[in-house]
């Protein structure tokens, strides 16, 4: 793996680590948060995003 793939990975975790702190920001969570814990823990953070809007959504 050459650095062009490094740093092809490392944008697309940034971009959804952006997504996750806009999500985050329109249901009412902490953005930063949101952010970090999606750059570091990217496809965990989705699942965990995805479970929480689904209760949120059956909430009201």
């Amino acid at each position: 793996m050459d650095i062009s793939n490094y740093a092809s990975v490392g944008m697309v975790f940034y971009l959804f680590a952006l997504f996750c702190a806009y999500w985050a920001q329109t249901s009412g969570r902490n953005a930063w948060l949101w952010f970090f814990v999606g750059w570091l823990f990217a496809p965990v953070t989705g699942v965990v995003l995805l479970y929480k809007n689904n209760q949120d959504n059956q909430a009201k």
